[in-house]
C-alpha cells in the first residue's frame, strides 16, 4: 500500500498467513470469506478513527452481530490495542456515535463464583482469529479456548476448558433484568433492553441460551445485572452453547434457533455461515490484485453487506413479522434498522442495486413500512427515529431505486412520505426537515435562525429533486413542478463573490467573516470547501455559478492543492473529521467524511475526465488498507467500504437517482460482477499498473464509446467494458459535451 503522511496499516498475523497463500486472481475456488478481515479499522479511539468499527461475526444483514469486547460498556466495543477481553458481545451498534441497544454479554472463565467481579482476560492476536462468519481466541489467564459463529438471529459458541478446571460462564445484560435459569435443561432467558427515548413499546431484545449439558450452580447479582453459571460438563472439557435472540418474544427466539441452528454441530455452523458469506462475496470477482488488496477489497465487501439490519422474523407459521419501533406492536411485513442514511445514500444502496437488487427492494419496503407505522420516513433509524444529522435520504434510496427498474414496492406510499418530508413542519428533529418553514419562504434555510442551514439547503434541494422523481414514477404531476423548482434552492446560497457556497441570514445578507476553510456554523461536519460540490443532481448548473468548465475544473484543483488548514468555527475545538483530513494528505478534501465523496469525478462533469484518475487511485491506494487502521474515518454503514468497491471497479454513482456511474481508474486488470439476473458484466483494463491510470479508450461489447460514464442498463445488460489504459491522460477521451455524465438522464 502506497502511504503519504498515514502510516502502513499493521497486518495481523492471520491476515498475513492467508494473504500469503492466496493467488492474486479471485476464481471460483477462492475463499472470499477467508480473505475478509473484519479487524480493519479496529484500531480507531474518540479522537482519531481508523473505522471505528469492529470485528463482527454475523451473517448478511443479520438481525444480531456478536463481537469480542476488549472495553468498558462505551462506543468502542473492541480497540485493537487492548489487550484484555470482557466477554462476546450480542450487538446492535451501528457506530460508536449512535450507541447500542439490546446488547448482551457471555464470558466464559474457571474457578469461581466470581464474588461480584466481572471476569476477563489477556489475550494475544497471536491466537486471535477473526472472520465474517467465525471468531476464536485462547484466553491467557484461563487456557479457555473461546470460539463463535453468527446466523441471522442466533449464535453458536465453543467454550473448551483446561482439563480438570471448573467450568463456568458470565452472563451480563448491562442493566436490571430478570434472568430465568432452567439448571436441569441448561437454559438461560434475560433480555437486554432499549435505554433510550424514542422507541416505541417495550422494545427490548429477547435471548435464550442453550447449553449441551446441564447447570449445577447460579451466582446472581444484587442488581439484577448479570449472573455466573456452572456447568456440569462431567468429564468433558467442551461446552456448546447456542443462543437465539427475538425482539418479540423468547417463544419467537426458540422458533429462530430452530429454523437457523436446530441440532447443528457448531462445525456445521461456522460451515453454513462461511458458505453465505462465500455466496455473498463471490458476487465480484477481481483479477490482477496484490495479496493486500484482495484482503482489502473482500474486506470492504463485507462491510458494505451488514447494513442496514435485518428487524424482521418469521413466526412458527413462517410468517414475516417484525416488532416495531415506530408503533411499538409485532407488525407484518420487512422491517430494517440501523442505518444513517446522510452516509449510505451515496453509495451502499447504489451498490445493492447492483450486485443485489431483490434486497434493495425488501429494504425499500423496510422503509416504507417505518413511514407506515410510525407517520414519516426515518432519517437515522437506530432502532427508530433517531435527531441525528440532516437531510431527509430515504427519498434518495426510492428514487435510486426506481430509475434502476426496482419498483417491487409501495409506490404511492413512497410519494406520500416524500411528499410529507418536503411540505410538513415537523417539531421533532428525528424526522423531517429543521429549517422547512424558511427554506419554503425564503429559498434557503437561515444560518441566523437554524444551525448548519447551508448544508440543510443543498441537502433538502436534492432531497426535492429526489422526490420529485418519486412523485413523477406514482404520477403525482401536481407537486412535480413544485419540487422541481425548489431543487434550484441551491443557486440562494451561493456567493459569486467568494465563490462558494456560504451561509445566508434570514434579512438576505451574507453571514459575515466567509472562511472557506472553516467547519461547522453553517455547514455539517466539514466547511464550505466540502459542500460547496453538493449540488448532485444539477451538477451543470452549479459548474455555470462557478463561472464555466475551467472555472469550474480549477476550482476542483485549488481543492486537492490547498493546505489542509482548519478553523475549528463553532465546534471551539478540533473534532477527529479535522485531523483525519490533515492525515489523508489530499488537501481540503477531508475523504473521511462523507459530502466529498463523489468529487473526485466531478472533473468528468466539468470536460477533464483524465483529471479524476490520479486523486482516485491516491484515495484507493492511501486512504485504505488490509490493517486495523486501515480506513481514513468512520466506516460509516458500509458507505466507506461502498465507495471503495465502486472506485476499485472504475466507476461511482455521483447522483443516486440518476441511473447512471461516472468513470474513473479502475484498479485491477478484470473485475466481473455476477449479476443476479443471470449475466455477467466484465470489466477490463488492458494495460492497467500502477503507472497506468488513464483510460486512453473504451469499448462496450465492441463497440466505441466515447462518454466518460456508463449506465445502469450497460451493468445489468451484461458484456464486456473494455478500457484501454496508459500512463499518460488522453485529453480527447471524454471531453466533448455530449460525453459528459449524465446527458441522457438530465431531467
Amino acid at each position: 500500500m502506497i502511504t503519504t503522511s498515514r502510516s502502513l496499516p499493521r497486518l495481523s498475523v492471520a491476515v498475513l498467513a492467508v494473504a500469503a497463500c492466496l493467488a492474486h486472481t479471485a476464481s471460483a475456488e477462492t475463499d472470499y470469506a477467508k480473505l475478509a478481515s473484519p479487524l480493519i479499522g479496529t484500531d480507531s479511539e474518540f479522537r482519531f478513527s481508523n473505522g471505528n468499527t469492529y470485528p463482527a461475526v454475523a451473517a448478511p444483514f443479520g438481525m444480531t452481530f456478536w463481537t469480542p469486547r476488549t472495553g468498558d460498556e462505551t462506543g468502542w466495543i473492541y480497540q485493537y490495542g487492548k489487550d484484555k477481553l470482557r466477554g462476546f458481545h450480542a450487538t446492535h451498534q451501528p457506530s460508536p456515535w449512535m450507541g447500542d441497544y439490546g446488547n448482551f454479554g457471555i464470558m466464559p472463565f474457571v474457578d469461581g463464583p466470581t464474588g461480584g467481579a466481572l471476569p476477563s482476560s489477556k489475550f494475544s492476536h497471536d491466537t486471535e482469529e477473526s472472520k465474517p462468519y467465525y471468531y476464536g481466541v485462547t484466553l491467557e489467564d484461563t487456557d479457555i479456548r473461546a470460539e463463535m459463529t453468527a446466523t441471522t438471529r442466533c449464535a453458536a459458541m465453543r467454550f473448551t476448558y483446561p482439563q480438570g478446571a471448573n467450568a463456568w460462564v458470565h452472563f451480563d445484560a448491562y442493566g436490571a433484568t430478570d434472568f430465568d435459569v432452567d439448571e436441569d435443561k441448561g437454559e438461560i432467558r434475560a433480555t437486554g433492553r432499549f435505554n433510550r427515548g424514542g422507541v416505541e413499546g417495550d422494545f427490548g431484545c429477547r435471548f435464550l441460551a442453550k447449553f449441551n449439558c446441564k447447570i449445577a450452580d447460579v451466582e446472581r447479582s444484587g442488581d439484577r445485572h448479570w449472573i455466573a453459571v456452572k456447568l456440569d460438563l462431567g468429564d468433558k472439557t467442551t461446552a456448546d452453547l447456542v443462543v437465539g435472540s427475538s425482539f418479540i418474544s423468547f417463544d419467537q427466539a426458540q422458533v429462530n434457533l430452530d429454523r437457523e441452528i436446530d441440532d447443528k454441530s457448531f462445525d456445521q455452523v461456522v460451515a453454513d455461515a462461511k458458505a453465505e458469506w462465500n455466496k455473498r462475496l463471490s458476487v465480484i470477482d477481481i483479477e490482477g490484485a496484490t495479496d493486500e488488496q484482495m484482503v482489502t477489497f473482500y474486506s470492504n465487501m463485507y462491510r458494505a453487506l451488514l447494513f442496514p439490519r435485518i428487524l424482521y422474523e418469521f413466526d412458527a407459521n413462517g410468517e414475516m413479522v417484525h416488532y416495531s419501533p415506530y408503533s411499538g406492536k409485532v407488525e407484518p411485513g420487512e422491517m430494517y434498522a440501523d442505518n444513517g442514511f446522510w452516509d449510505t445514500f451515496r453509495a451502499v444502496y447504489p451498490l445493492l442495486s447492483v450486485v443485489d437488487p431483490e434486497i434493495n427492494a425488501s429494504m425499500v419496503r423496510g422503509w416504507i413500512n417505518a413511514y407506515k407505522e410510525g407517520g414519516w420516513f426515518p432519517k437515522w433509524a437506530s432502532p427508530g427515529y433517531r435527531d441525528c444529522m440532516i437531510g431527509t435520504h430515504v427519498e434518495s434510496v426510492v428514487a435510486d431505486a426506481l430509475c434502476k427498474g426496482i419498483t417491487d414496492f409501495d409506490l404511492q406510499a413512497a410519494a406520500d412520505a416524500s411528499i410529507k418530508d418536503a411540505t410538513e413542519f415537523s417539531d421533532n428533529g428525528a424526522y423531517g426537515r429543521k429549517g422547512l418553514r424558511e427554506y419554503i419562504n425564503l429559498g434557503y434555510v437561515a444560518s441566523d435562525r437554524t444551525g448548519e442551514a447551508t448544508a440543510r439547503t443543498l441537502e433538502f434541494a436534492y432531497d426535492d429533486w429526489c422526490a420529485a422523481q418519486v412523485c413523477k414514477a406514482a404520477g403525482r404531476d401536481d407537486v412535480v413542478p413544485m419540487l422541481l423548482e425548489r431543487a434550484q434552492n441551491y443557486h440562494n446560497v451561493f456567493d459569486p463573490e467568494v465563490g462558494f457556497m456560504r451561509g445566508r441570514e434570514a434579512s438576505g445578507k451574507w453571514r459575515p467573516d466567509f472562511k472557506a476553510d472553516e467547519w461547522g456554523g453553517p455547514f455539517t461536519e466539514g466547511s464550505s470547501w466540502h459542500y460547496s460540490w453538493s449540488v448532485l443532481h444539477d451538477l451543470p448548473g452549479l459548474i455555470q455559478l462557478m463561472g464555466g468548465d475551467q472555472a469550474f475544473v480549477d476550482k476542483l484543483d485549488a481543492m486537492l492543492a490547498a493546505e489542509p488548514t482548519f478553523d475549528v468555527g463553532h465546534y471551539g475545538g478540533v473534532i477527529h473529521e479535522m485531523t483525519e483530513m490533515v492525515a489523508c494528505n489530499m488537501g481540503q478534501y477531508a475523504h473521511g467524511n462523507q459530502p466529498v465523496h463523489h468529487v473526485l469525478y466531478l472533473y468528468n462533469f466539468g470536460g477533464q475526465p483524465w483529471k479524476t484518475a490520479a486523486p482516485v487511485r491516491k484515495a484507493v491506494d492511501t486512504l485504505y488498507g488490509a490493517g486495523p487502521d486501515g480506513y481514513c474515518g468512520d466506516e460509516d454503514n458500509g458507505q466507506m467500504s461502498a465507495w471503495y468497491v465502486f472506485s476499485t471497479l472504475g466507476f461511482y454513482p455521483v447522483c443516486p437517482g440518476k441511473p447512471g456511474y461516472v468513470l474513473g481508474s479502475p484498479r485491477f486488470a478484470k473485475a466481473t460482477i455476477h449479476l443476479q439476473n443471470g449475466k455477467d458484466f466484465v470489466i477490463e483494463a488492458d494495460g492497467n499498473s500502477d503507472e497506468a491510470i488513464h483510460i486512453q479508450s473504451m469499448t462496450l461489447d465492441g463497440k466505441p464509446v466515447t462518454r466518460s460514464w456508463i449506465s445502469h442498463n450497460d451493468i445489468t445488460s451484461g458484456g464486456v467494458l473494455k478500457l484501454e489504459m496508459g500512463k499518460e491522460p488522453n485529453k480527447e477521451w471524454g471531453n466533448d459535451p455530449a460525453d459528459r455524465p449524465f446527458g441522457d438522464f438530465a431531467e
